[in-house]
């Protein structure tokens, strides 16, 4: 029937792009690397808060939005940190909705040579929410009219309600000068996601993903025409989930308190591959950084399935010491 083919459809579309793509709502990454790896929330000891909100226009006429925050804060005299991430997918007209809460604890450990490593652990709860009853069928359109009736000839009407527990674990090294590797691992609990009507157990895949940033000084000794604090920053990360794998690379450079940046994101999924790429620029003041991510699919296959897309993102440095907070602009600082 038209509604059961709708409802096939959509839980399709949510289990194939959704399920998958939930820890990639961050798309601008090197701005905030915190969502892939929570230990990030620890790099260099900040207290911070951020929010950032993603709109997509689908080829169908729906409208998704996608919005993350965070917070961290550092207990020094304990040597370890807090960090706060909310997560929250919506996808208009089609009754989906995907929220997380999680909190991570990151303990800091100083390591010979002047590095620093942060490992650390994630707890989460995360609910999927599908109500079909905000759908319109077929059935219910006048095509001549064009008026949409309330009622249907199909009386199968749904709402599902999923959540879990989901466990993580991460670590962040890094120097003082210009280079960081990460790791991360969710879902190491594997939470069963199968909806009460499933024949079948499903159980989300452990996500893995490795990082990693390097940071080149542009005007070291201050006798270029560049702003006295210019610098490139590159951040990688591979990622991995049961057969699928997404590369991203990001370049930004930093000119004093602007920076310019490119991204390329490529998804090798079972049965499909995409390309993405994005342009970003950013500005900081004082304690506050503001920026944007616009992202294009990149090939006629990819161009199918993939909405362009803008992100905006506004971080806050809190930091209680006033020396903490950013002169020179570089990451590692």
């Amino acid at each position: 029937m038209i509604k059961e083919q709708s409802i096939l459809t959509l839980l399709f579309i949510c289990i194939s792009f959704g399920v998958y793509t939930q820890e990639k709502i961050v798309h601008n990454l090197s701005k905030a690397p915190a969502s892939l790896n929570p230990s990030f929330h620890a790099f260099k000891d900040k207290t911070r808060i951020g929010v950032l909100t993603e709109f997509a226009s689908q080829n169908q006429g729906s409208h998704s939005q996608h919005k993350y925050a965070f917070g961290s804060t550092s207990f020094e005299e304990y040597n370890f940190q807090l960090g706060i991430d909310l997560f929250n997918n919506t996808l208009n007209n089609s009754g989906f909705n995907y929220t997380s809460a999680a909190i991570s604890y990151m303990y800091k450990l100083i390591l010979p040579n002047e590095w620093v490593l942060y490992p650390g652990i994630t707890a989460a709860y995360s609910n999927y929410r599908f109500d079909f009853n905000n759908l319109t069928f077929q059935d219910q359109i006048n095509i001549f009219t064009g008026q949409i009736s309330a009622n249907t000839i199909d009386p199968i009407t749904a709402s599902e309600n999923i959540g879990y527990l989901d466990m993580g674990a991460s670590f962040l090294v890094h120097n003082d000068m210009n280079m960081l590797f990460g790791l991360s691992v969710k879902h190491l609990n594997q939470p069963e996601i199968s909806s009460r009507e499933s024949e079948n157990n499903i159980n989300l895949s452990m996500l893995v993903s490795g990082q990693f940033g390097y940071e080149m000084d542009l005007n070291e000794f201050g006798q270029s025409k560049l702003p006295e604090y210019s610098y490139l920053y590159f951040f990688n990360a591979v990622s991995l989930q049961g057969p699928n794998t997404r590369l991203d690379f990001y370049q930004e450079m930093i000119l004093g308190n602007v920076s310019l940046g490119i991204n390329e994101h490529f998804n090798f999924l079972e049965s499909a591959s995409f390309s993405e790429i994005g342009l970003a620029t950013s500005i900081t003041l004082e304690t506050f950084e503001f920026g944007l991510n616009y992202r294009m699919p990149f090939g006629a296959q990819a161009k199918q399935f993939i909405p362009n897309s803008l992100e905006l993102f506004l971080v806050f440095d809190i930091s209680r010491f006033k020396e903490r907070r950013r002169k020179n602009y570089s990451k590692f600082y």
